[in-house]
């Protein structure tokens, strides 16, 4: 079984990781996956036991210490695979994970409550959206600047007050890959069979060509 780690913050004010965790483990039954909340769990040594990391994370948390910092950078480089829901890419905090994500959370609109998005796939025959059906979600509508040095691939798009926006892209660091989507805000929307399915397909790819050992 594959060894998988999902860190977020329990008690986080936006974004508590029980109940999207406990989602990814049903989608994701064929992964062992370890919930955590302690920062630690990324140093290099802890990491080696791992073959994919899932990030959902929180913003008002203080960022990644050099250690956890290198040892998530060597995880995905050396060959582990990086899944980034939502919040997850608040570990731009430190520069360096930003970059390798590939871009940057600028804001989402004010809101009195969550927008209907309307997600559309952009790129039908990468693994990532095999069987992804365009479909809607009560979510945040997240807008990025793209890192214009990053090889990234943008896979899904999402609609808002009538224009497009990148809400998933998928990326090579290294030896290892990284996957974005930016749905996920609750835990209403894992329950989407279609985000669902991206986030299989994702883990899948992720785990794709890595060495069994």
């Amino acid at each position: 079984m594959v060894e998988a780690l999902m860190f977020g913050k329990w008690d986080a004010r936006y974004h508590p990781l029980y109940e999207p965790g406990e989602k990814v483990k049903e989608l994701l039954a064929e992964c062992c996956i370890t919930l955590t909340d302690r920062p630690e769990a990324f140093e290099s040594e802890a990491m080696k036991q791992y073959r994919l990391c899932i990030l959902y994370g929180e913003f008002d948390e203080p960022a990644f210490g050099d250690e956890e910092t290198a040892g998530l950078l060597s995880f995905v480089s050396t060959g582990g695979g990086l899944l980034v829901l939502h919040n997850g890419i608040s570990v731009q905090n430190r520069s360096e994970l930003g970059q390798m994500i590939g871009g940057e959370f600028l804001s989402h609109p004010p809101y009195e409550q969550l927008p209907v998005l309307h997600y559309k796939g952009k790129a039908a025959a990468h693994p990532v959206m095999e069987g992804v059906s365009d479909f809607c979600a009560e979510d945040e509508a997240y807008q990025f600047q793209l890192d214009p040095l990053a090889d990234i691939q943008i896979v899904m798009e999402y609609q808002y007050e009538g224009k497009s926006y990148p809400a998933a892209w998928v990326r090579r660091y290294g030896k290892g890959k990284v996957a974005y989507c930016c749905a996920g805000h609750n835990g209403k929307t894992f329950e989407n069979p279609e985000f669902g399915k991206w986030i299989r397909n994702s883990a899948a790819w992720l785990l794709s060509e890595q060495e069994e050992g």
